[in-house]
């Protein structure tokens, strides 16, 4: 009974097929995974308890107005903001992360080259909390059918428990300020919100319809969809340059498309939804910044992104009931009698907000360059680690398409930088 809802074509590759014998292994260790993933989205919040970490974060990150002194780099610190002591503290860090600009540029930005621990325990947490949401998501996701299942409740239930362990730590002593937004801030995040959940459920509609790698490389095309939103609908001019660099990463995606194996237009068409969403949610979340007190009266990171989760997760209610409410009742009983929904699903849901809060937290401290480069490195070990352990394909074209298409997003993200001191020096 447990694989009612399992198509055979899933049965046998669960079960038979010899490469999948990691989704087999994971089954059997779902409460391990529910526990390891709680453990990411603890650590993820122990950084930011109380919003100290964004104050800090912003002090660390002044690496780009700096004096060439050469004093060895302060790891993160996070002062108590509650003693007098802490504003020095502040300001000592600042100072410090100022001398140390013009080395920490040179390496990239961001204190790696000091080994700055905390640093590199957001990247390892970051990149195992996304790889470990979409094989539990992917997993979650088979075992109601895939797309003629339950895709839309699967991917608002995941924002729903991610939600509720961002309120947790608002209850719980001493963990997190709660925030002190208004109404009308409040109505202001909404086109933020809806955004934020229509990128989550495209993309897991999207991984469910086809492989996650397919899906993961189309989604990492987002930057074209970011340069023509930007350009024609906010009127953000973007450089002849970033312009150039968008065929590579479209010509990359066709490239990755010819011999995918489970090639799917829904699959194509709800990345690409998802890429639209994700460009919208950015413009319109630099927009919501540039309220006044609006940050302030936030706290931290981590408020802005439990208060969107809880907003995405009640915009999404209305969706679910229309595509999958008839079916409702089938959900229930699969979460009642197959395991590897149960557990896949709430594992995924705390991967999900615990990554996703965490590399906010890593952006933060590092540069533009440094951003590029994580971002390109997550790309590469999600689509290439989550398609062995999920026997999808991996062939030369495959791959190819994936190398120019992620290559195309790296140097749309850095070209203005190599371009720019060629322009100064002709002025």
């Amino acid at each position: 009974t447990s694989c009612q809802f399992i198509t055979p074509s899933i049965t046998r590759e669960l079960h038979n097929t010899p490469k999948q014998r990691p989704p087999k292994y994971l089954q059997h260790t779902m409460k391990l995974k529910v526990i390891i993933a709680l453990t990411l989205s603890t650590a993820c919040s122990a950084f930011a308890l109380k919003g100290g970490h964004s104050a800090t974060t912003t002090a660390v990150g002044r690496t780009n107005n700096a004096s060439a002194n050469n004093q060895p780099p302060v790891a993160f610190v996070r002062p108590d903001r509650r003693s007098d002591s802490g504003v020095a503290l502040r300001a000592a860090v600042a100072a410090a992360g100022d001398s140390n600009s013009n080395a920490m540029s040179a390496r990239g930005g961001g204190g790696l080259g000091g080994l700055d621990i905390p640093l590199i325990t957001y990247f390892g947490l970051w990149y195992l909390g996304n790889y470990y949401y979409n094989i539990s998501n992917k997993l979650a996701l088979k075992a109601t059918g895939g797309a003629a299942g339950f895709p839309m409740t699967i991917s608002a239930l995941q924002l729903g428990i991610g939600s509720l362990y961002g309120i947790f730590l608002w209850l719980a002593p001493d963990a997190r300020d709660k925030p002190k937004v208004t109404m009308d801030d409040i109505i202001k995040m909404l086109p933020v919100a809806f955004c934020y959940a229509g990128a989550h459920s495209a993309s897991v509609f999207s991984f469910s319809a086809g492989s996650v790698s397919f899906g993961q490389i189309v989604k990492a095309a987002e930057p074209a969809f970011a340069a023509v939103l930007s350009q024609f609908v906010y009127k953000k001019k973007i450089s002849k340059a970033k312009w150039l660099c968008l065929p590579i990463v479209i010509g990359g995606v066709i490239i990755a498309s010819v011999n995918e194996l489970d090639f799917a237009w829904a699959a194509l068409i709800s990345a690409c939804l998802a890429n639209c969403f994700a460009a919208v949610k950015g413009n319109e979340n630099k927009k919501l910044m540039e309220t006044e007190g609006l940050k302030d009266r936030i706290g931290s990171v981590g408020n802005q992104f439990c208060i969107t989760s809880i907003m995405g997760f009640l915009l999404s209610i209305p969706f679910v009931m229309l595509r999958e409410g008839s079916k409702l009742g089938s959900f229930v009983e699969a979460l009642k009698t197959v395991p590897a929904l149960r557990s896949n699903m709430i594992a995924s849901a705390l991967w999900f907000y615990g990554y996703n809060e965490i590399s906010t937290m890593t952006l933060k401290k590092t540069n533009a360059v440094t951003q590029s480069v994580a971002n390109t490195a997550k790309r590469v070990i999600v689509i290439i680690g989550v398609a062995l352990v999920l026997g999808e394909s991996l062939d030369f074209m495959k791959l190819l398409g994936c190398g120019i298409g992620i290559g195309g997003v790296f140097l749309y993200s850095i070209i203005d930088n190599l371009v720019k001191p060629k322009e100064v020096k002709e002025e």
